[in-house]
C-alpha cells in the first residue's frame, strides 16, 4: 500500500491554456507550483516539494477550491514552469 501524494510526470500533461491561466505566473514562479489538470470538483498541481505547506496553501486559498498535490521531478517542473511560464526558473 502506497502513502502520499502520486507522482506525475509533466511531459505526459495536456497543457491547454486555460488550464495554466487558472494560477497567474507570478505565483507559479514564486511557489514552484503548476496546474496539470481541472475538473469541477478540484484541480490538480504539481509540485517538487509537497511538504512546502505554506505555498501549498497560498495556492489553495488563491484557487478558492479542492486542489490534489501531486509531485513533479523538480528539474522536470523547472524546465515546464521555464517553457509556458518563462523567466525566474
Amino acid at each position: 500500500m502506497k502513502f502520499g501524494p502520486e507522482h506525475i510526470d509533466l511531459s505526459e500533461v495536456e497543457f491547454i491554456p486555460e488550464l495554466l491561466n487558472c494560477i497567474p505566473a507570478e505565483m507559479t514562479l514564486k511557489f514552484r507550483v503548476m496546474p496539470v489538470y481541472q475538473t469541477d470538483k478540484q484541480i490538480g498541481i504539481a509540485t517538487a516539494d509537497p511538504g512546502d505547506l505554506n505555498s501549498i496553501d497560498v495556492v489553495t486559498r488563491f484557487l478558492n477550491r479542492p486542489i490534489e498535490i501531486l509531485v513533479a521531478d523538480k528539474s522536470q517542473l523547472d524546465d515546464f514552469i521555464h517553457l509556458f511560464y518563462g523567466a525566474g526558473s
